[in-house]
C-alpha cells in the first residue's frame, strides 16, 4: 500500500471478536426449562402429598382417634327381634364390658367391594366388633390424571354381642313360669303336655296334673327362672346348666298343710294295709274284704293282696298284736280337688311267739288318693324305702 506522503505504513488488520449469541440463548433456554421442570416437580410433589394425605387410610386414623375418645357404645343398635325376656340395656352393658379399656384398631375389610366406599373392620383386643364405612364428601381433579377426594365417616356398624344362651323349663301345667321377670306363655310352649310317670297308674281313675315345657332361645345372659304354684307361692326348682343351656325342673307340686281328717285317714289306712299282710285283720285269711273299701273295685292292689292271701300269708310267723311307733304323715300335696298324695311312715313292732324274738317292719311310702263317687280311695302306693337305702 502506498504510504502517505511517500511513506508506507504497514496496516495491521485486527480481527473482530463475535459475541456468542447462540450459546447465550441456549443457556437461557436450558435454565428456563430447568426452572420450569423444577416448578412442575414441586407442583407434582405437593399434589401427591395432598393426594396421599387425603387417602382413606389417613382419614381412618383420625376417625379412630375420635372413636377412642368418644367410645363405641353410642353406635350399638339392637335389633327389634331380640328375645322378649331381655332388654336392649343388657346388650349395651355386655358390649361395654367387651370394649371398655380395650385396644381399638382397624384394617381394610376383607370383603371390600368398592374403592368409592371404603370399608374397614373394627377390632377390640383382637376381636371383631364392627365395621367402619367412609363416604366421599367432595372431589376435584388433581394433576390431570388424579382426583383429590375428601373423606368422612359415614356409618359405624357394631356387631351386637352373640345371644347364645337358652333355657328349658319343665313344670306342672298349673304352674306359672317367669324368665327374667317376664311370664312365659303359649309362645314358649314346646310340644304337648305330658303325663308324669308318677301318675301313670293314677291317670286311669282321675285327671292328673300334666307336665309342660317352656323353651326360650337367643338369650344373651344366663336367665333367672322363677316358678310359682297354682296358689302363687314360689316353688323350689332343680337346675342343670351345660354349654349355655339352662334346664329347670319341677317334678312335683308343692307341699301344703294337710287337713287333720285326711291325716288320720291316711295313717289308719296305711296301718290297716300292713296289718292285712301280717294277717292281723279279722277275715283277712278268707278274702280281701277287710281292705276292699280302701281301693277302687278293679285296683291292682286288691289283686296283689288276693294273690298274697292265697299263696304266702300262711307263712307269716305267729306273733303278738302289732304295736306302731314313730308314726308320721307328711309331704302332703294337693294336686286338685279330686287328687292328693302324702307320705306315711311308721315302725310296726311284733313279738314272734314261736321264736321268742321281736320283729320290726318299717313302712315309708307315698299314698295317692283319688275322690271316686264322693269317697277317698287309694289309687297308687310308691315305697320310698328303696330310695332311702340307695342313698
Amino acid at each position: 500500500m502506498a504510504g502517505y506522503e511517500g511513506q508506507e505504513y504497514a496496516v495491521k488488520e485486527k480481527k473482530r471478536r463475535k459475541f456468542p449469541v447462540f450459546w447465550c440463548l441456549y443457556l437461557l433456554f436450558v435454565a428456563a426449562m430447568l426452572v420450569f421442570w423444577l416448578c412442575v416437580a414441586d407442583y407434582v410433589k405437593r399434589g401427591l402429598v395432598r393426594y396421599e394425605e387425603n387417602q382413606p387410610d389417613r382419614k381412618i386414623e383420625e376417625i379412630m382417634d375420635r372413636l377412642r375418645e368418644t367410645g363405641l357404645e353410642g353406635y350399638l343398635t339392637v335389633e327389634e327381634d331380640i328375645s322378649r325376656f331381655e332388654t336392649p340395656e343388657v346388650y349395651s352393658r355386655e358390649f361395654h364390658e367387651r370394649v371398655d379399656g380395650a385396644i381399638l384398631f382397624c384394617t381394610s375389610a376383607r370383603d371390600q367391594q368398592s374403592t368409592s366406599a371404603p370399608r374397614y373392620e373394627l377390632y377390640a383386643n383382637g376381636d371383631l366388633v364392627g365395621y367402619i364405612n367412609l363416604k366421599e364428601v367432595s372431589s376435584q381433579p388433581l394433576l390431570v390424571f388424579l382426583t383429590l377426594s375428601q373423606w368422612d365417616l359415614d356409618t359405624v356398624e357394631i356387631i351386637p354381642p352373640t345371644a347364645s344362651e337358652s333355657v328349658q323349663v319343665t313344670v306342672p301345667e298349673a304352674y306359672l313360669v317367669r324368665i327374667n321377670g317376664q311370664q312365659a306363655d303359649q309362645r314358649e310352649r314346646s310340644g304337648n303336655p305330658e303325663t308324669s310317670e308318677e301318675f301313670e297308674y293314677v291317670a286311669s281313675y282321675v285327671e292328673v296334673p300334666k307336665l309342660v315345657t317352656y323353651e326360650a332361645d337367643g338369650l344373651l345372659e344366663r336367665p333367672v327362672v322363677t316358678v310359682y304354684d297354682q296358689n302363687g307361692a314360689p316353688v323350689s326348682c332343680q337346675e342343670e346348666y351345660e354349654d349355655g343351656r339352662l334346664r329347670v325342673f319341677v317334678s312335683q307340686m308343692q307341699e301344703t298343710e294337710m287337713p287333720q281328717e285326711l291325716r288320720e285317714m291316711a295313717l289308719k289306712n296305711a296301718e290297716r294295709y300292713t296289718n292285712f299282710f301280717s294277717a292281723d285283720l279279722p277275715g283277712c285269711k278268707s278274702s280281701v274284704k277287710p281292705i276292699q273299701d280302701m281301693f277302687p273295685e278293679d285296683s291292682y292292689y286288691l289283686d296283689l293282696a288276693e294273690t298274697y292271701r292265697r299263696e304266702d300269708m300262711w307263712m307269716y310267723s305267729a306273733h303278738s298284736a302289732p304295736e306302731f311307733q314313730n308314726e308320721k304323715v307328711e309331704e302332703y300335696i294337693r294336686y286338685s280337688e279330686e287328687l292328693f298324695s302324702c307320705e306315711v311312715s311308721f315302725d310296726k313292732i311284733m313279738y314272734l311267739t314261736r321264736v321268742g324274738s321281736t320283729r320290726t317292719d318299717t313302712t315309708h311310702s307315698r299314698f295317692y288318693y283319688g275322690l271316686l263317687d264322693g269317697e277317698w280311695k287309694i289309687l297308687d302306693i310308691k315305697t320310698l324305702l328303696e330310695e332311702e337305702q340307695e342313698e
